[in-house]
């Protein structure tokens, strides 16, 4: 019996350690499946930055109306951006027969250089004052965007003595 009792226990033994080994690859196993559920979470979740960036639009009223604007991509219209999370509303003048312009309040990055300047272009002017024109100038600007709108619609929207424009994010 000291030999049947050696030879289970051997056999107990073998069959604890295959049961250890089993296990571990099963573990080992789970935890490579969590690390790609992991990355397809991070997709998921860079996917839903990108949706919420897209969230993040400039939206531009003047005098209430809506202003379809193709803004440019850089660092002075992401500050507007910060500025305009909460609304940002600016009480423009019209300016030498060419152009609406009024103080944003604040400092915001710019990059000005001498640019032409036709109807519908909106600039940065003197990092703090924006300028929406309905006719053409020359100056030293940073750009920020462009109104969609014919000549004739910009004229009758700002060639006027003041308009309110107003700033928000969707």
């Amino acid at each position: 019996m000291g030999n049947d009792s050696i030879i289970t226990k051997s056999k107990n033994s073998m069959i604890l350690f295959v049961l250890i080994i089993v296990a571990f690859f099963m573990i080992a196993s789970l935890a490579s499946c969590d690390s790609r559920t992991n990355n397809k979470t991070n997709i998921i979740t860079t996917t839903k930055t990108e949706e919420e960036e897209n969230m993040n639009e400039l939206i531009l009223k003047i005098d209430g109306n809506l202003i379809n604007v193709t803004w440019e991509d850089n660092t002075s219209v992401e500050d507007l951006k910060k500025l305009a999370n909460n609304g940002l509303t600016i009480n423009m003048h019209e300016y030498g027969g060419f152009e609406q312009t009024g103080a944003i309040g604040s400092i915001i990055s710019s990059n000005d250089s001498s640019i032409n300047v036709v109807p519908g272009d909106i600039v940065l002017y003197n990092s703090n004052q924006i300028s929406v024109f309905y006719n053409n100038s020359r100056w030293s600007y940073t750009r920020l965007g462009h109104i969609n709108l014919t000549n004739d619609e910009l004229n009758e929207l700002l060639n006027v003595d003041n308009v309110v424009v107003n700033l928000s994010l969707i």
